[in-house]
């Protein structure tokens, strides 16, 4: 027996030993190990770098604390482990706390913190929870703050997504995780700004109408109104080389352009500016309507007539790769839009009916700038072709639903269409491109078309190709204007319809275009990550019920006896 105790001891302390020698080497190697298939619990390179370079203390407070179902508790522990991952790599610099938000009994002091949390940022989800005296509604606010230095982001954890099942939504809403809480990082944390063009002078959208998205885009970037009017150096600057030398060097002022919904036509001078614009390296953004619809005809009279626009650039979209064609894309799935349907009394009743012309549209590609988005609403948009260059890659980024129909301009645009069921055997056409990223080596519509002086001229400094950069082409030039109220001055956020009271995912969508081509860090690709949703097949559920029951009651149980059992018999063999 002496012996079999120095042997246990001896064990041990061995045991103690190699566990305190792997303890002492952990606390210098950093080693952590995902064994899942899609690497569920691994953060990209970009993510990474980021949470290493911190600086100083960032403070996360995550509002998903409380008696919750089930799905929102998996959406809470996937987000404490994300932080968990983020804590591991931030070295010291990040903290986070989980918080009720409603574990206050007292009403007036909940209403006080649901207020606050609004203000800053973040949107209520109601909720019916199943208890014992039936059903309850609940506020949940399924969010977080990041606080940095006194600064402060909010973040939406969980997405919404049209006519997604509630399963399929928290799936999309944990997959964003990473991306959402490292680029509010990023944002309250980065030093460097990039800068933008919003450019004017051809009946594009005016400040009061871009209200909500330049709020949004100031939040990352410096923005300035630009109006072109043949300046050269609207958009770029020239400098020497040298102090001595008269030899100019042509740079980008801005690292990318918007032109929203011009209504003109664009002179060969500023187009001549925003391509070499391009050719130096900018990103540009197009946002073109090319029908004109008249609006106030159509309040007045029920009807009016679409007709094709002339904005003078469908030489220089060719070029580019694209052709926004002279059309209107009608779908099934459309946006509601109010209709007078009777009076009573003194009343107006209104009832709210599909309107063909403002297509909810997505897209079926997985790509980084519309990955989980929910769908995003356009108005009167036209089809776009892929044309020209082959050598640039081309992705398709909006795109209309498998019930479509095109209607070549002009076009009569009335309301009462939506006195009757549009015939359904007409809608054939399928994903119908709306939006387009063009990226590669573009080339110039002037080569080959300037006057050897004008080619040769040392302040134009003309280029033919452009290095690697980026366009996105759009075939609605309103989807980024908000409703404005002239009377009140206020306007509506971006994306949020005033009759349904949804938002769409129009914001969400244009600020998406811009971290994709401006940020170099490359955090977005991170949105690329898909989890597999492995629902139980609720069928085989239903007709095993009880077997499964029993099995899952019963298999514990027998299998601890079974390894009682062993031990006895391996105990009493052994010291017989």
């Amino acid at each position: 027996m002496n012996q079999n105790k120095r042997k246990d001891i001896v064990g041990f302390l061995i045991a103690l030993s190699i566990l305190i020698l792997l303890n002492f080497i952990g606390s210098f190697a950093f080693l952590r190990l995902d064994l899942t298939a899609e690497n569920r619990y691994s953060i990209s390179k970009p993510t990474k770098e980021l949470l290493s370079s911190l600086d100083d203390q960032i403070y996360v407070q995550v509002y998903l604390e409380g008696n919750f179902p089930a799905s929102f508790k998996r959406l809470r522990n996937e987000s404490r482990e994300m932080l968990d991952e983020f804590q591991a790599y931030a070295g010291g610099n990040l903290d986070f706390e989980f918080i009720n938000p409603s574990e206050n009994p007292d009403i007036k002091e909940r209403d006080r913190v649901y207020k606050n949390l609004y203000e800053q940022g973040l949107r209520p989800t109601d909720l019916e929870i199943k208890d014992e005296d039936g059903v309850s509604k609940k506020v949940v606010w399924p969010g977080a703050i990041v606080n940095y230095q006194g600064k402060q982001v909010a973040v939406q954890l969980l997405k919404s997504q049209f006519g997604a099942p509630p399963e399929v939504v928290l799936n999309q809403s944990i997959e964003s995780l990473e991306y959402e809480i490292a680029s509010a990082i990023k944002k309250i944390t980065e030093d460097k700004v990039k800068s933008i063009a919003l450019i004017e002078g051809h009946g594009e959208l005016n400040k009061y109408e871009t209200a909500d998205i330049l709020g949004s885009m100031r939040e990352f970037y410096e923005v300035e109104r630009v109006r072109l009017n043949g300046n050269l150096t609207s958009l770029s600057k020239r400098i020497f080389k040298t102090q001595d030398s008269t030899e100019t060097i042509v740079v980008n002022k801005y690292d990318a352009a918007i032109v929203a919904s011009p209504d003109s036509a664009f002179s060969e001078k500023d187009k001549f500016i925003l391509d070499q614009f391009v050719m130096y390296g900018g990103k540009l953004i197009w946002l073109v309507d090319q029908a004109r619809v008249d609006m106030d005809s159509l309040r007045k009279r029920n009807t009016t007539l679409a007709i094709a626009r002339s904005l003078n650039l469908e030489d220089q979209f060719f070029e580019y790769g694209v052709r926004i064609n002279q059309d209107l894309v009608q779908d099934l799935r459309a946006a509601p839009i109010p209709v007078v349907s009777g009076q009573y009394g003194t009343q107006v009743k209104t009832q709210l009916f599909p309107w063909l012309y403002f297509p909810l549209i997505s897209s079926k590609n997985n790509h980084p700038i519309n990955k989980n988005l929910d769908v995003v609403k356009a108005e009167f948009a036209s089809s776009i072709d892929l044309v020209g260059n082959d050598k640039l890659k081309k992705t398709v980024i909006l795109s209309t639903s498998q019930y479509s129909k095109v209607l070549k301009l002009p076009a009569r645009v009335s309301l009462n269409m939506l006195s009757y069921e549009p015939p359904k055997d007409q809608f054939t056409k399928k994903h119908v491109p709306l939006g387009v990223l063009i990226e590669g080596e573009f080339e110039s519509i002037y080569q080959n078309r300037l006057t050897s002086n004008i080619y040769k001229a040392g302040e134009i400094q003309f280029k033919e190709k452009s290095p690697e950069t980026q366009m996105v082409f759009l075939s609605d030039g309103e989807l980024i204007r908000n409703e404005y109220n002239e009377q009140s001055n206020q306007y509506y956020a971006l994306g949020f319809d005033k009759y349904t009271k949804q938002f769409y995912g129009n914001k969400d969508f244009f600020m998406n275009i811009l971290s994709y081509l401006l940020d170099d860090s490359g955090l977005i690709l991170s949105k690329t990550k898909s989890f597999k949703i492995r629902l139980l097949n609720t069928q085989i559920i239903q007709q095993n019920r009880l077997l499964i029951q029993l099995i899952n009651t019963l298999s514990p149980i027998a299998l601890i006896i079974l390894i009682g059992v062993v031990i006895y018999f391996v105990r009493k063999k052994k010291y017989t």
